[in-house]
């Protein structure tokens, strides 16, 4: 199994509407499930300071996600532009592969 790691900023008064977009309900797990490999998304909140996340986009492997990625560039180009406003800070924390 693979996760691309983010962390997000968002202002405590954007959550509601950051959690339903990028929640795995939301629009970007919706993007993800049209590509094979996608496995699920999770979406966890920083107890301890208000407006932190940590979102954990799952696939079957590395190469899964990078097929996605090509694949529908312009379509996580165009979902990203519009989804700038619901978060103050984004990073990239990192590409993870699970162990056996």
């Amino acid at each position: 199994m693979f996760a691309a790691v983010f962390e997000y900023r968002v202002d405590p008064a954007r959550t509601d509407a950051f959690e339903a977009t990028y929640g795995p309900g939301g629009e970007w797990a919706a993007l993800f499930r049209r590509a094979e490999g996608y496995l699920g998304t999770e979406l966890w909140h920083d107890d301890d300071t208000p407006g932190r996340y940590l979102l954990l986009d799952r696939w079957e492997s590395a190469h899964a996600y990078a097929e996605f990625r090509r694949a529908w560039a312009t379509e996580y180009a165009a979902l990203s532009a519009t989804c700038t406003e619901l978060y103050q800070a984004e990073a990239a924390v990192g590409h993870f592969s699970q162990r056996s």
